[in-house]
């Protein structure tokens, strides 16, 4: 059984164990169904790294200065298999998402009844699917929960929207205000790299009726939320109070039981993201650094001369994930994570990335608790930011073919020239659209 199947377990079994055999039947082999979809998915995401590997490697060949034919055959004919094997794992994943996809339908079903059936006192109150997110619980506090109806109550519109978007109780979401939903603006360009890579459970959380009407209009669903910046983020500057918010609106949707793929607006998409998510921590985020050091951590030594033999002094270093794109999971600790950041914003004059990453990042210590999320780092060449696009993988033939799931243009200040010529490089294939960008801003 997964491990998901094993959090939700208990609660639902409870109450199906007291309906009827089937129900239990129609538990099992849901379990079991996701057990394959996620066995899949691990597969298919080791096949894809493989094929641009290969590919990457077919390029360097045929650019090669003394090509060996026979190795260039080799290559070509790895690459070959690799994509038929990737075909039939896409097909076989296809078919075991249809089949657990119709027994949570049946779940579902069960549900209803079950809900009806507490309702009038005829089974005991067990809340279905979730483990309740509440501090005192005891238990997994990493333990994930889905929707029911139940929680819909707290907030019956947004529940009517992210059923009606979510896959797999999945959604990506972009959060925007009038600012940037103008026609032709970076809205727009968000949209439409999402669109193009088939992302179909992406919508739009509109600060404003002006952007919602925009979303809608070019066919994204949106959900309006009219909502304050706080006094204390006032003095931050627009953009960041702006962006601050972003939590208030993730934490109603993650105690709905709806994990989120959150993207800022300056973000090209050019493949599935959730293609490419491992989804085995409660965050999982894209790294401000630009290569295996700065993303994923290092020693970092700092000397003392006047201590003599204890001179060096280590420290574990890693450079932030930023909190403008990254996924989160409905679990204890993302509330948690989620509760104290909105505090910090509402009380502090701090900017919210770094805020995001004290709160993830800092242990606990006298007079502190973290809420200790479990955290990974998305591979930095596919959650790509605009440093290491524009100072690295633009100017090294080695990158000839490679293409990111997501570039964020997070380091320059000119950002939607630069996802339009994104665009224009990597799906219009103009081979010369990066070069009048200066690798840094001027």
């Amino acid at each position: 059984m997964t491990r998901r199947a094993e959090q939700q377990g208990p609660p639902l079994r409870e109450v199906l164990s007291l309906q009827s055999p089937s129900a239990m039947q129609t538990l099992s082999r849901q379990a079991s169904m996701a057990d394959d979809v996620e066995r899949l998915q691990e597969g298919e995401s080791h096949l894809r790294l493989e094929i641009a590997h290969l590919t990457q490697q077919l390029a360097a060949s045929r650019d090669g200065n003394n090509c060996n034919h026979e190795v260039l055959m080799q290559a070509e004919e790895a690459a070959t298999l690799a994509k038929a094997s990737a075909t039939t794992l896409q097909q076989d994943l296809a078919t075991a998402k249809s089949q657990r996809d119709a027994a949570w339908k049946e779940l579902d079903y069960l549900q209803n009844q079950a809900d009806g059936k507490q309702m009038d006192g005829r089974l005991p109150f067990v809340t279905q699917y979730e483990v309740l997110p509440k501090p005192e619980r005891e238990g997994d506090r990493h333990a994930t929960w889905r929707p029911s109806s139940h929680r819909d109550l707290a907030n019956p519109e947004l529940a009517a929207i992210l059923r009606k978007v979510a896959i797999d109780n999945e959604v990506m979401v972009a959060i925007s205000n009038s600012n940037y939903a103008m026609p032709g603006g970076m809205l727009d360009t968000w949209m439409e790299g999402v669109k193009r890579a088939n992302v179909t459970n992406a919508m739009v959380i509109a600060l404003d009726r002006e952007t919602k009407d925009h979303a809608e209009s070019m066919g994204v669903p949106a959900h309006l939320m009219i909502l304050q910046v706080s006094e204390a983020q006032k003095g931050v500057g627009s953009n960041h109070a702006v962006s601050g918010l972003k939590f208030r609106i993730l934490r109603p949707i993650l105690d709905m039981g709806f994990a989120v793929l959150l993207s800022d607006v300056d973000i090209v998409t050019l493949q599935n993201p959730f293609q490419h998510l491992h989804r085995d921590c409660d965050v999982e985020g894209m790294s401000d650094g630009w290569d295996n050091a700065t993303a994923y951590g290092y020693n970092d030594v700092k000397e003392d001369a006047s201590m003599g033999w204890a001179r060096y002094a280590h420290s574990m270093r890693v450079f932030v994930i930023n909190s403008g794109l990254f996924y989160i999971r409905p679990t204890l600790a993302s509330i948690d994570l989620m509760d104290r950041i909105i505090h910090r914003l509402d009380t502090e004059n701090g900017w919210d990335q770094a805020i995001f990453n004290e709160v993830i990042f800092f242990p606990s210590r006298p007079g502190y608790f973290d809420p200790a999320v479990t955290r990974r780092i998305m591979d930095y060449t596919l959650f790509m930011n605009s440093k290491v696009l524009f100072k690295q993988v633009r100017h090294n033939a080695q990158w000839v073919g490679h293409r990111p799931v997501t570039v964020h243009v997070n380091y320059h200040p000119d950002k939607h020239p630069r996802m339009l010529a994104i665009v224009n490089y990597y799906v219009n294939g103009k081979q010369d659209a990066l070069q009048p960008f200066p690798d840094g801003s001027e």
